[in-house]
């Protein structure tokens, strides 16, 4: 113990970002000096995420689950155990201040956004068990403001700046025809700010999580046109919206819905071929031209590229060796596309509301700027094998 003390902070950093994150809580607890590593030195958390992200590619994936009864269990994949799911059921059994349901939003490096009817958010840790309610917004002035709709909400991070936000569209009363966008910047201390404003050319699904992806928040347009809106978060503004990709010719029942993979947009679309349901999905790809800089400067967006055809399932995750976890509201499952073969890994039982890719982490709100900030319940469940 001496001997290690005596490293310097900068080795005993490369030491203790490597290790897994519960044994990163428990080297706290050792003495004060590592404690104090751990919580307040200003390159820890950056590290810690740089490991934490190459480990990602070595074969596991981590992804929490929501049931309809509001329970939450993280799961990990790990497929240099020959494609086994490690779940240790770590049901997490949130004790918060809402009385009523509410939705997951996304998960980001650990922090996980919540957001419920009245048009309140949390963001929260469930390994650390910290969270912090974000005020609700207020538009406009006066003794009863500015009455709004709330439309949208979205969760997202910029990696250069270190920044998470939260985006609510909302329609105001007065301008129907309009959609605006308020940003809450985690740690900034300004509160929620109106940012951006756009004709409102399009149908809304009111209440559905914000996609992020390729920098930006996306939505989807509720009718058979099925555009995607589409917000900047590093110029927080609106873009150019998506149009969807081709639809199969001899398609039955279409239906559409977007979402992210491995860091990119994609778009998923439903319909029946004779009496097989298959789901095609599309990635979004961006202009990499070397003979054009400007182009790759801006990364301008070039369209579509089918990835793969699934067997009815919405994709999750690709694994190391190019399998997908796909999943549909009662299992999980891995697709090998090259064999045209799936194989159920989890049964679900009772039916899920959501499933996101998660990492547990100890990413602290505290250190990232936010104050009064709580400790909520949780109940974990040992782990063992499915």
């Amino acid at each position: 113990m001496k001997n290690l003390n005596n490293f310097p902070a900068e080795i005993l950093l490369e030491i203790i970002t490597r290790l897994p994150t519960e044994s990163i809580i428990d080297s706290k607890l050792v003495c004060r000096s590592w404690r104090d590593l751990v919580s307040h030195h200003p390159s820890f958390y950056q590290m810690y995420l740089s490991y934490l992200n190459q480990s990602a590619k070595s074969g596991k994936t981590h992804f929490l689950v929501k049931s309809k009864h509001q329970e939450h269990q993280c799961f990990e994949y790990n497929e240099s155990h020959d494609e086994t799911l490690n779940h240790s059921l770590r049901r997490f059994n949130f004790t918060l201040p809402f009385t009523s349901e509410y939705i997951i939003i996304g998960s980001i490096n650990g922090l996980v956004c919540l957001y419920k009817a009245d048009h309140i958010s949390l963001i929260c840790n469930p390994v650390t068990r910290k969270y912090v309610v974000l005020p609700k917004f207020e538009r406009g002035c006066g003794e009863s403001g500015d009455k709004y709709i709330h439309c949208w909400t979205g969760f997202g991070y910029l990696p250069l700046t270190n920044q998470y936000k939260v985006v609510l569209l909302y329609q105001s009363k007065r301008e129907p025809s309009f959609i605006e966008a308020a940003v809450y910047t985690l740690g900034s201390g300004e509160g929620w700010r109106t940012v951006g404003k756009l004709e409102l050319a399009f149908s809304i699904c009111y209440a559905e999580p914000g996609v992020f992806a390729n920098a930006a928040l996306h939505w989807k347009e509720n009718d058979e046109k099925g555009r995607v809106l589409v917000y900047d978060l590093t110029e927080e503004k609106f873009g150019e919206h998506l149009s969807p990709p081709s639809v199969p010719p001899d398609g039955r029942g279409v239906t559409y819905f977007i979402g992210e993979l491995g860091g990119v947009l994609y778009y998923s679309i439903y319909y029946f071929n004779g009496d097989i349901l298959l789901c095609d999905i599309w990635l979004l790809k961006e202009k990499n031209d070397i003979h054009d800089l400007k182009r790759q400067v801006e990364h301008e967006p070039l369209g579509w590229s089918k990835a793969c055809t699934l067997p009815g399932k919405e994709p999750l995750a690709v694994t190391k060796s190019c399998g997908v976890l796909c999943y549909d509201y009662t299992s999980l499952n891995i697709y090998d596309a090259a064999a045209s073969t799936s194989k159920k890994l989890v049964d679900f039982g009772a039916a899920i509301s959501q499933i996101f890719s998660h990492k547990n982490t100890l990413v602290s709100l505290k250190e990232l700027g936010e104050g009064d900030i709580r400790t909520m319940e949780s109940a974990e469940i040992e782990e063992r094998d499915p």
